[in-house]
Order: C-alpha cells, then sequence, then structure tokens
C-alpha cells in the first residue's frame, strides 16, 4: 500500500486553489487529485517528459476540481486596470487565486530575476494600492510585494501554454454541496480517459530514447528538479486516496508509478541515464494497467 509523503512540492495551482477554499476545502492533496496531474504522460516538442496526461495544464486541471467539487469563482485577466480594480476588493476573507505567473521574475525568489519558462500560482490576501500581499505555496507566507513586481512576473509569453496576462480568479464559492467521495468517484471516468495508454507509453519510450543520448543542462534540470519530483508526488497522492475511498487495484498501480518515477532521481543526479532510461521503459507498459483498473472501478 502506498505510503504518504509529506512535504514541499510543487503543487503551486492545487495549494492555492486550497487556500482559496479555506476551511471549506478538502485538502490540498484531494484537490491535487482531482486535478487529473496524476493520469498519463506526455512528451513535449522540445523533448521535456512530462508525467502528466497529454494536454493537461494547471488551468485544465483547476477547472476539473471546481466543476468536480461543485464550486465556481470569477475570472478576470488581460488588463492590468481590470485585474487591479479586482484586486482592491481582497481581504483575508476575500481571497484571489493569481497565476499563471513567470516564476523567474518573482522578485522575492532568491538568485532568479529572469524568466525561466516556470509557471507558478500564488494567492493575494491584501492589497493596499500599491503592495499586494501574498501566499505564495513555496514557501513563502504574508510575503509582501509591490503591485508592479507581480504584474511584471503575471506575463505569460514566456510560459508553455496560452493564458491571458493577468490570470485571477476571485468570489469562490459552493454552488453545490458535493461528498468527496462523489468527487473521485466522478473523477474515475475522466482519469481513464486521460491516460491515454498507447500515448503514454510512446511518451515514455521517448523519454528513455531521450536519456539513451544523454541530457542538456535545461533537461536535466528539467527532469531531476521538478517532472521526477512532481511526477513521484502526484501519483502517491493519488494512490493514497483511491486507496482511501476503496480503489483498492487502482490505486496499487499508481502506487507502482510513483515507486519507479521516484526511483530515478539519484540516478539522474549520478549521470546514470541507463539506469534512469531502463526505469522510463518499465514505466511504459504499467499505463494500460492503469486504464484497465480504471474502467474496472468505474463499472463496479
Amino acid at each position: 500500500m502506498p505510503v504518504q509523503f509529506s512535504g514541499e512540492t510543487h503543487g503551486c495551482f492545487s495549494d492555492s486553489l486550497q487556500m482559496a477554499f479555506g476551511d471549506e476545502g478538502p485538502g490540498e492533496t484531494v484537490v491535487e487529485v482531482l486535478t487529473g496531474s496524476a493520469f498519463g504522460m506526455y512528451l513535449h516538442h522540445d523533448g521535456r517528459p512530462f508525467f502528466a496526461p497529454g494536454g493537461w495544464n494547471p488551468e485544465k486541471g483547476i477547472a476539473n476540481v471546481l466543476d468536480l467539487l461543485g464550486w465556481t469563482c470569477e475570472r478576470t485577466g488581460g488588463s492590468v486596470d481590470e485585474v487591479v480594480r479586482a484586486l482592491a476588493k481582497v481581504d483575508d476573507q476575500h481571497r484571489a487565486m493569481a497565476g499563471p505567473v513567470e516564476m523567474g521574475l518573482l522578485p522575492h525568489h532568491p538568485g532568479l530575476g529572469q524568466p525561466i519558462g516556470a509557471d507558478h500560482y500564488l494567492v493575494v490576501v491584501g492589497f493596499d494600492g500599491e503592495n499586494v500581499v501574498i501566499h505564495d505555496p513555496r514557501a513563502h507566507p504574508y510575503t509582501v510585494l509591490p503591485v508592479q513586481k507581480l504584474l511584471d512576473a503575471w506575463r505569460t509569453e514566456t510560459l508553455s501554454y496560452t493564458v491571458p496576462d493577468f490570470n485571477l480568479r476571485t468570489g469562490f464559492r459552493r454552488v453545490r454541496e458535493v461528498d468527496t467521495a462523489d468527487a473521485v468517484r466522478r473523477l474515475l471516468p475522466i482519469a481513464a480517459d486521460m491516460v491515454a495508454p498507447d500515448a503514454s507509453a510512446e511518451a515514455a519510450e521517448g523519454a528513455a530514447k531521450v536519456l539513451d543520448g544523454g541530457l542538456s543542462t535545461f533537461l536535466f534540470f528539467h527532469l531531476a528538479d521538478f517532472m521526477v519530483c512532481v511526477g513521484a508526488r502526484r501519483r502517491n497522492d493519488a494512490a493514497v486516496v483511491l486507496a482511501r475511498y476503496g480503489y483498492t487495484r487502482v490505486a496499487e498501480v499508481l502506487d507502482q508509478q510513483a515507486r519507479l518515477i521516484g526511483s530515478m532521481e539519484y540516478p539522474l543526479v549520478a549521470g546514470d541515464y541507463a539506469a534512469a532510461a531502463a526505469t522510463m521503459r518499465k514505466l511504459a507498459p504499467t499505463f494500460a494497467q492503469l486504464e484497465t483498473e480504471l474502467r474496472a472501478a468505474v463499472r463496479a
């Protein structure tokens, strides 16, 4: 059975969404699972492997969560004036979820200062007209920033998916009561479609071939500093939650995937790319197993 992980990871959008929900939210682990991020794999056109469904991005994941949990919110974006007016209504009880922003341009993250193509989400809990107060899930509670600095980072042309600049969600509210167990049950057919076993297996094989040829610095840091960590964590979260609600066989496959992905970290850092490639090839057939168990759970 899965051993639940707890610690700092890269789930900024699910952490931010849970903060926006407040006490009524089911917790960031359940939120992350309901995004659908743990089901499938794809290769980006630049060769980066992503342990997420093809075509998936955090914006689609957030939409999944809101629908499955029965919540809604207002969206603002594209205009500085419009987003500043929306921020003026923010306080401790009326939080706003900002993002994606370009992480490399967030001035409170030491050592960056330039775009790195990394998306990030955070929660705004205060605004006095000049400075915003944010809860940044990357270990920065109650950080105070000049609003212009946030706006500078809030442009999305450096990111890998298309979202309007200054994308902001406010006015979070529940529109129907949904039991968490029911939300997880409704996720199952969605997740089964997301797995796309043939495409995911092909992506794993393609990633193994990339590893066979060695990694550029760019690809090394993408995998070793980000994607292996987040890929293993998301599957661990999904295994834990699905086991909790009785979907044991699905959880077993997700736990197997989490263990395989997590086991690549040391070989990558040690430069043993052949071992990482071999593990990636072991991952490939598990996507068909995962789809099979998800379909069975839907029928049960």
